[in-house]
């Protein structure tokens, strides 16, 4: 040991000694582990093959670069699905037609067991309160009860203005007052939908308060990034991660209770808050709701909402004709009675059952964009017996790994399943004769109960931008980008464009 090394060790109390000592004995233990796993890891009969090498090693590359890392090892045995280990937990990576039907209609299989050990970045009501109702499999009723009647058409056409409203202010703020400038997509729109999934769950005090808003939606981001290997593989150990994590959720909940507190002792109105407070819900359990719908609607509806006008832009043809359908949409329901109103006036007139209904080119372009950027890794957990897939076993207690690029890129499905298409779903038969072969909203058993207001919220930003501007994709010199961006799909959070930042240079056309 070098003297500089002996100087610091001598400097430390012996409480911090013996923290050191346990450190590092616990790293001796692991690493040991690990070289033995490494040395007697064999197949065994009627289990998915494991992968070779020390196993520590594998978890670390599936928290670090989860998509990669399981692509690289697809490709090394193609059509093969693979197990590897997460310290004592078994995770079996699947791929194949089989596969997918089993892993999205097997009623054993728990989604939320899986996110919550496997992801970890996912909001934990009962970290802070042990009476809170949690999101477990067995309450995914209730959590479908609840967002069917707050999400029920003749809410959605209630609150419809205010999204159109809320979408105006925030682009208002954009640049120069909302005529001109430059935004960060993965910014600005993340920040609107957040916005807009706010005012569709919780309530009005809430989302005109601009301050709680922001430190909400930061409390949000360090709980995503909290989520690192450390923290997950040794859940145990007092990473700082972990303790900002935790302390992230402390303070999410202590907000929110406030809110929903003070709403029990006001006028109600029909923001969604009262409306589980006269359903005769407890306090913790909309807490615990709220932090749940927030946390999941904001990934998958940002996403798609960023990179549907990315690849809009890229594209114009495609955009011309998105343009052109919002046009007709407006004179088929109200010819020249509206020339003289303005853009919200003329858009929130029109009902949802067409925003649903009436839109198939924009329907299409936003499920080529969610095929393309949303090829995620799904996870979940065997909480009951044996199930045989293929000629593997999961045992009990075991978790699945599947990535969606498995269907949603695969040439067989989809041919150049890169090459962004949106007539590839316009044609007489776009759906490919597979089991679940677009997973864009869930399937089986987990589909997306708040798949018709994450798609109204896309409508709504998508008609704005369209019609209220001009806008060209650039890169950070102002140029047009070259390469075009490319999702990272080993980013869990937002998918941002791999490697590099781009922006949206606009231009307001119509008030």
């Amino acid at each position: 040991m070098s003297a500089l090394n002996s100087t610091i060790l001598s400097s430390v109390g012996s409480g911090d000694n013996q923290l050191i000592t346990g450190a590092v004995g616990t790293a001796a233990i692991l690493a040991t582990t690990a070289v033995y796993y490494a040395i007697t890891s064999r197949d065994k009969e009627g289990e998915f093959p494991k992968l070779r090498g020390i196993q520590l090693y594998h978890a670390w590359n599936f928290f670090q670069r989860r998509y990669d890392f399981l692509q690289s090892n697809f490709k090394r045995n193609p059509g093969k699905s693979f197990s590897f280990d997460v310290l004592h937990h078994n995770v079996t990576a699947l791929t194949g037609e089989e596969a997918r039907q089993v892993f999205y209609s097997n009623p054993h299989l728990g989604l939320d067991e899986g996110y919550k050990i496997l992801m970890g970045s996912a909001p934990r009501v009962s970290n802070v309160d042990m009476a809170t109702e949690e999101n477990e499999d067995g309450n995914i009723t209730l959590l479908n009860k609840r967002l069917n009647k707050l999400l029920n058409k003749a809410r959605m056409q209630d609150i419809l203005p205010t999204l159109l409203q809320d979408i105006i202010d925030k682009a208002d703020r954009w640049g120069n007052g909302g005529t001109a400038g430059r935004i960060n997509p993965f910014t600005e729109i993340y920040d609107l939908v957040f916005l807009m999934t706010a005012r569709m769950t919780t309530c009005h005090d809430l989302t005109k308060n601009e301050a709680d808003l922001k430190k909400i939606g930061d409390l949000f981001l360090t709980l995503q990034t909290s989520a690192t290997p450390t923290s997950l593989l040794l859940p145990w150990f007092p990473s700082p991660a972990r303790k900002a994590g935790r302390q992230a959720t402390t303070e999410l909940y202590t907000m929110l209770y406030g809110y929903v507190e003070r709403r029990r002792h006001t006028q109600p109105t029909n923001d969604a808050i009262d409306v589980l407070i006269a359903d005769g819900e407890v306090t913790q359990n909309i807490v615990g709701f709220v932090m749940t719908t927030l946390f999941a609607g904001v990934f998958n509806t940002g996403v798609i909402s960023c990179w549907m006008l990315i690849d809009l832009a890229i594209h114009p043809e495609w955009r011309e004709k998105c343009k052109k359908e919002i046009q007709d949409l407006l004179s088929r329901h109200f010819g020249d009675f509206l020339s003289s109103a303005t853009l919200y006036e003329k858009l929130r007139a029109i009902p949802v059952t067409a925003w649903e209904d009436e839109l198939p080119i924009i329907e299409a372009c936003t499920r080529e964009s969610q095929r393309i950027a949303l090829s995620v890794i799904n996870i979940r957990r065997n909480l009951c017996e044996e199930i045989k897939i293929g000629e593997g076993v999961v045992k009990r207690g075991d978790f699945l790994a599947y990535s969606v690029g498995d269907v949603h890129l695969n040439p067989e499905y989809y041919p150049e399943p890169h090459e962004y298409d949106p007539g590839r779903w316009l044609r007489p038969d776009p759906v490919p004769n597979t089991t679940y072969p677009f997973l864009g909203w869930g399937a089986g058993r987990h589909p997306c109960t708040g798949m018709k207001a994450a798609k109204l919220e896309m409508k709504l930003i998508l008609a704005m931008f369209l019609t209220r501007y001009e806008f060209d994709l650039v890169d950070e010199d102002g140029k047009f980008p070259d390469p075009l961006p490319v999702p990272n799909r080993n980013d869990t959070h937002k998918v941002r464009p791999l490697g590099a930042a781009y922006y949206f240079n606009f231009k307001r056309i119509m008030q």
